[in-house]
């Protein structure tokens, strides 16, 4: 602070952290006398005074009096007045220009020594984008320049930095000349009403600044006016979304031919779509960091699957990070999405009772917003609570704290406008990102993040993605590499899960050999290998010239990259081989890794690979048939390709291609293999995964005890029928076209009732027998439909379709809406057999080798006294003499579930589902029981086949929750909707065990954890004593479904033969 006296008036000068330069005086001065290289106010300082507070300070406006007597004067100072000099040749205390600032103004002039078309710089915040701005005025000598900007308090902002020209103008900056005049700058904050209007007001301006929105409001009169008064347009953070509005006003500059320029911090834009124009300019990130415009982030976690505890740990964290800071200035900013949200974390952080949290949103009034930035400015407040980000005009170089509340708006935006945390200040520390990472949508927008600009893995280091084993393993794996693939993260490769393999013999193999594979390329194209040794992994990104095939010419060419990995597996002496082409056996590359001895694993052996894959449906079928000399391939595709098998048993046909869908590990998956060695399956992975991807299929390839015939034997074969199956029909199961999306994207229709969505309707079976025709009902609590499954044609003009049962009708709408029957018979539902047989449509798949028996040991008897065992349902009035009420007795008795549903009636998972946490506190497993519940056929246990057909199929159908990761959640969804209907109706809970509130968490841990299935069937009709052959075989049918497919586990709750009164 240094004392600072004019003729008309004293004050102090004081220069910040930040070298900016403010002047506070007693009393206004003369208009002509007022500092020109700084900022002034009009305040009281008392003498000796320590501290000064200008809370109540009045800022002194610039005036275009006190600039210039007018634009013309001020345009014609600016000849030949900049100098280019960089900060690095300024010489000691003086300012020059950043290195990005050199680079955008070179490339916006070469641009404009072109075309005036539009143009894009992105130039991350806090690297000198408005400075650039700036200088581009003066270089350019823009005559009359309307600058766009997003924001009523950027547009403030950017007004006050031309009217002073930000530090161009600084006494200690050596790249303007002093006699350049300050520009006339004009802040339209209201529309013009005519064009007379635009010219009286632009026509003594060099710069007008106004927002977007304004601008886009103007008639079309008036913005072509604007268009024509203007000389340039200057739009700043172009990433936020078009209006219609203002991208007309737009095409009026674009129209007479206006240079355009945009500038922005990042080049995607807040609604997806990309920025219009050329980007004739980028500044990474990498660079800023480098240079030490940026610091590296800290990323901070929470994991907390319940926002209200997730918010009071994000706040404890905060608060934490502050008094951690050594230097006392950091200021922490705590992201909302609501204005209701904002006002219930604000008492979060004042209930800890430190560093005067205060609320900033645009909706506050004017004072109570001066009042909240007072506070924070002079350091009383260090935590600051918004709605969204704080505007692009909110400057505060204290900002190291950024705390996220909520991701509603894009984190890939909100991150790559964090300059303002990450700019460098020696007096300040490092910036923090506090978030939760059990929240979903924070996961995906970290990854959309590190897809679109890969610099961030550099400056958002050390991200947890939450208690996930597997997470947590891959990155273990990842960070094992030594090597750089610079612009492209490795966990952002994602290889296609194909490979061939080799045998080798080396007893340790040479990946520094890999240059040997990758020869002829010249110097410009460079080859990029990393190295994990402890995995035995090589990953290397090579370029390859290619001919184009639109032309013969050979100097025209096109450059394709292409990416290999190798990994050996050491244990097994095998090579496995990846190339993203696909072509070809990198017989090369193997050698040059273990030496000229690799020999590629081919057929019969490869085929070994179908090994352990249940329920094998072959999808792709290639025979080699040898004709005399000459060999013709023959291959086919679809489900009836398993007939083709027959061929490859004659002397005249050898398998070249089998590929097919089935189940391994309790998951559905494909899986391919080829005469010549190659493997693959229908997948994307991560490295690390693809690593044990390849050595899953090298274990079974590797094992000689394998023979692939025995294995294909096995294979199930679709066979085309012209009339029903004649084992008895015990279940139906949606079609997969609908089971692939969530329950809330598909809803029926039924005469004379409103839209109905898939979770209220179920479909089942009519009757349950080996001759009736196969008949299905469609229904909710209040309607139903019945359609028949009718066979037409013979031999090759067999075919099938679905006719109604009577007068209902109904259409189903996914996107539009179609007849049910339409529907049904282009995406035929399965229907599930006795025998384990299985029929789509008119293709019957049966099973190639045969269940055995249900163990009549695991049969568990349950006491159904006073239970009237031919009443099923407990109903809402709670039964409890019924099936259903003593199976939820005897299952909170002997499980701890957090949450159980009576999911009883139409569209149900099953009459109770029981879900149990595997940790209370961490979960890593959530178990689901899914217990289906049949009334006896007679007043007794006993050997009665009709009483376990419905509960059969039903069981069988609980699979498909299991379809896919969305489907798992969709459970927990369904459990919830049908439980808001039954509250919203005024009718009783359907919750048996804790809350709706707990069975909102679980469906959010869904998300990340893991999902289990139990199957239960309770059937007290079952005599455990005298159950008959055929009850026990349909048990081992139903069992070994659940075992092959998603490897479920099956209970059976049954009575005894002693009489039930």
């Amino acid at each position: 602070m240094t004392r600072f006296t004019l003729p008309s008036a004293l004050g102090w000068m004081f220069k910040t952290n930040a070298s900016e330069v403010i002047y506070v005086f007693q009393r206004l001065p003369v208009a002509a006398q007022i500092p020109s290289d700084g900022t002034s106010l009009v305040g009281n300082i008392p003498e000796g005074a320590d501290e000064i507070d200008l809370q109540t300070a009045k800022w002194i406006p610039w005036n275009a009096s006190m600039v210039s007597n007018s634009a013309a004067e001020a345009l014609d100072s600016w000849r030949n007045a900049f100098r280019y000099i960089s900060e690095e040749d300024a010489g000691s205390g003086k300012l020059g220009l950043r290195k990005p600032q050199i680079g955008a103004l070179h490339a916006i002039h070469a641009h404009w020594s072109t075309t005036s078309s539009v143009a894009t710089v992105v130039m991350p915040t806090g690297t000198g984008k408005t400075e650039t701005m700036l200088a581009t005025l003066v270089t350019a000598r823009c005559p009359r320049l309307l600058v766009l900007v997003p924001t009523d308090a950027l547009r403030r902002q950017i007004s006050e930095k031309f009217y002073s020209l930000g530090i161009l103008k600084r006494p200690d900056c050596v790249v303007l000349d002093q006699a350049a005049i300050r520009p006339v700058v004009g802040t339209l904050v209201k529309l013009p009403s005519t064009p007379d209007e635009v010219d009286e007001f632009f026509s003594q301006c060099n710069v007008i600044v106004t927002t977007s929105a304004l601008a886009g409001l103007c008639s079309s009169d008036v913005q072509d006016r604007m268009a024509e008064q203007c000389s340039h347009l200057f739009i700043d953070e172009a990433h936020h979304a078009e209006a219609p509005t203002w991208k007309r006003f737009k095409s009026h500059f674009k129209a007479r031919e206006r240079p355009i320029l945009q500038f922005t911090a990042t080049p995607f834009r807040e609604d997806g779509l990309p920025l219009d124009g050329k980007i004739v300019y980028v500044y990474p990130l990498r660079m800023a960091q480098r240079e030490g415009y940026f610091r590296s982030i800290r990323f901070r976690n929470v994991f907390e699957f319940s926002t209200p505890r997730a918010d009071i740990e994000i706040a404890r964290a905060v608060v934490e990070e502050l008094r951690a800071d050594a230097t006392g200035l950091h200021v922490a900013m705590a992201r909302v999405a609501t204005k209701a949200r904002a006002a219930q974390v604000l008492e979060i952080y004042r209930s800890i009772g430190e560093y005067k949290p205060v609320m900033l949103h645009s909706t506050m009034s004017t004072k109570e917003a001066n009042a909240s930035r007072s506070l924070l400015d002079c350091g009383q407040s260090r935590i600051v609570v918004c709605v969204d980000m704080l505007g692009e005009g909110f400057d505060m170089p204290e900002l190291k704290i950024a705390a996220f509340h909520d991701l509603k708006k894009s984190l890939a935006i909100t991150l790559q406008l964090a300059g303002r945390f990450t700019r460098a200040r020696e007096d300040l520390g490092g910036p923090v990102f506090i978030a939760n990472t059990a929240d979903v949508n924070l996961r995906e927008e970290l990854r959309t993040l590190y897809s679109q600009d890969p610099d961030w893995n550099r400056l958002l280091p050390g991200l947890s993605e939450g208690a996930i084993d597997q997470e947590v393993e891959a990155q273990e794996f990842l960070a094992g590499f030594v090597g750089q693939l610079d612009d492209i993260p490795l966990h952002e490769i994602r290889p296609s899960a194909s490979m061939v393999v080799y045998r080798t013999r080396c007893e340790m193999w040479k990946p520094e050999n890999y240059r040997k594979a990758f020869r002829g390329g010249s110097k410009e194209e460079r080859i990029y290998p990393i190295l994990n040794a402890a995995e035995h992994t090589l990953v290397v990104l090579a370029p390859r010239r290619q001919g184009v095939p639109w032309t013969d010419i050979a100097s025209v060419e096109s450059i394709v990259w292409e990416l290999c990995i190798a990994v050996w597996d050491q244990q097994r002496a095998l090579l496995y081989v990846h190339g993203s082409t696909n072509t070809g056996t990198y017989a090369d590359f193997a050698k040059a890794l273990c030496g000229d001895d690799a020999s590629l694993v081919v057929a019969p052996e490869v085929f070994r690979v179908m090994a352990g894959i249940n329920r094998l449906m072959l999808t792709n079928v290639g025979l080699n048939e040898q004709i005399g000399r000459q060999i013709r391939y023959t291959g086919r595709m679809g489900p009836d390709v398993g007939a083709r098998l027959s061929e490859a048993t004659l002397g005249t046909s050898t398998k070249a291609v089998l590929a097919g869908v089935g189940f391994s590990r309790g998951e559905q998956t494909s899986i391919g293999a080829g005469k010549r060695g190659r493997v693959w399956s229908n997948l994307r992975l991560r490295v690390s995964n693809f690593s044990d991807w390849c050595k899953q299929a090298g274990e079974k390839i590797g094992n000689d005890d394998i023979d692939p015939e025995e294995v294909l034997k096995g294979t199930l074969i679709p066979r085309m029928v012209m009339a029903r199956p004649s084992a008895v029909a015990i279940g139906i199961d949606w079609p997969v076209e609908l089971i692939d999306f969530n329950e809330s994207v598909t809803a029926f229709s039924f005469e004379y009732i409103s839209e109905v969505f898939m979770t209220h309707v179920g479909i089942e079976l009519v009757e349950y027998s080996a001759t009736a025709p196969l008949i299905i009902r469609i229904f909710t609590d209040k309607r139903e439909v019945k359609v028949r499954l009718k066979f037409v044609g013979s031999g090759a003009t067999a075919d099938f379709a679905f006719v109604y049962e009577g007068t209902g009708r109904a259409s189903i709408r996914r996107g539009k809406t179609v007849d049910v029957c339409d529907f049904l018979t282009e995406f035929p539902p399965t229907i599930w057999f006795a025998d384990g047989s299985r029929l789509d449509g008119n293709m019957h798949t049966e099973l190639r080798t045969g269940s055995t028996l249900f163990p009549r040991d695991k049969l568990e008897v349950v006491d159904w006294t006073d239970v009237d065992i031919k009443k099923e349902s407990q109903r809402e009035e709670r039964r409890k003499d019924s099936v259903q009420y003593r199976t939820i007795e005897v299952l909170k008795d002997r499980y701890a579930y957090d949450v159980m549903v009576d999911d009883d009636g139409a569209g149900e998972a099953a009459d109770i589902v029981g879900i149990a946490l595997d940790d209370p506190v961490a979960p890593k497993l959530i178990t689901v029981d899914l217990v289906h519940c049949k009334y006896s056929g007679g007043n007794t246990a006993g050997a009665r086949i009709d009483d376990m057909y419905v509960v059969c199929g039903q069981a069988q159908r609980s699979v498909m929750w299991l379809h896919n990761k969305d489907r798992r959640t969709d459970l927990f969804v369904h459990l919830l909707k049908r439980e808001s209907i039954r509250i919203d109706e005024g009718r009783p809970s359907r919750i048996e065990v804790g809350s709706r509130d707990r069975l909102a968490l679980i469906r959010d841990i869904s998300r990340t954890c893991a999902v289990t299935l139990r199957v239960f069937i309770v059937q007290p009709g079952l005599s455990k004593t005298d159950a008959a052959e055929h009850q026990l075989a349909l048990l081992g049918v139903t069992e070994k479904f659940l075992s092959e497919t998603y490897q479920l586990p099956l209970y059976v709750f049954c009575g005894d033969i002693v009489r039930v009164e």
